[in-house]
């Protein structure tokens, strides 16, 4: 079981990874409010996620949280490179799949931030 401090980091950041989410889901897609939010999303990570200790996470629970701790790291890289590869993309086929790669990566993220809040 997570200690409160760490449910509410995870809380906290899948409520950030949501809100970029609906930034990428609107009509009109916004490159300086995605930036803008990934931002957020990375500070939070940095300070909150990456500095969170396993010694204060339970023995039993300690090599799961571990292996997702270490995936949502992954992902988080992976997800700054579709970042950018989006705001580089010029062509709209291009930008919309960029759009659908990084929704799928925020998806997968959301669901980590789940499962660590299962623990």
């Amino acid at each position: 079981m997570l200690i409160p401090s760490q449910r509410q980091s995870y809380q906290d950041f899948q409520q950030v990874l949501d809100d970029l989410h609906k930034s990428t889901q609107k009509h009109e897609l916004d490159k300086t409010e995605i930036q803008e939010r990934f931002q957020a999303v990375k500070q939070l990570f940095q300070a909150r996620i990456l500095t969170l200790n396993p010694d204060e996470v339970n023995q039993e629970h300690l090599s799961a949280w571990q292996s997702r701790q270490t995936e949502i790291h992954r992902q988080m890289r992976l997800l700054e490179t579709d970042r950018l590869m989006l705001q580089a993309a010029r062509n709209s086929a291009t930008v919309q799949s960029r759009v659908a790669i990084i929704c799928d990566r925020l998806n997968t993220l959301i669901q980590y931030c789940n499962a660590m809040l299962q623990l």
